[in-house]
């Protein structure tokens, strides 16, 4: 590109594009490590108190997790 092609808005647009999609890349892995943590307290407390079945109804119910989390005040 020679210096006359330059377009600083067009090259201000590219960088914040740039910036946006690091920002959701970085905010996806965020979000996965908090639900990893969130599971992982799930399934040591269902397992401490001896429930198997749950654990296991929870691992594949995403609906019956999600109200497992708020009943054990995780969410």
């Amino acid at each position: 590109m020679c210096i006359t092609e330059y377009n600083e808005s067009e090259t201000m647009l590219m960088f914040k594009e740039e910036g946006r999609k690091e920002g959701r890349k970085e905010g996806q892995i965020e979000g996965r490590k908090e639900a990893e943590a969130m599971f992982g307290k799930l399934m040591s407390l269902l397992l401490a108190k001896g429930l198997t079945e749950d654990a296991k109804k929870a691992s594949v119910d995403k609906d019956f997790r999600i109200a497992l989390y708020k009943e054990y005040g995780i969410l």
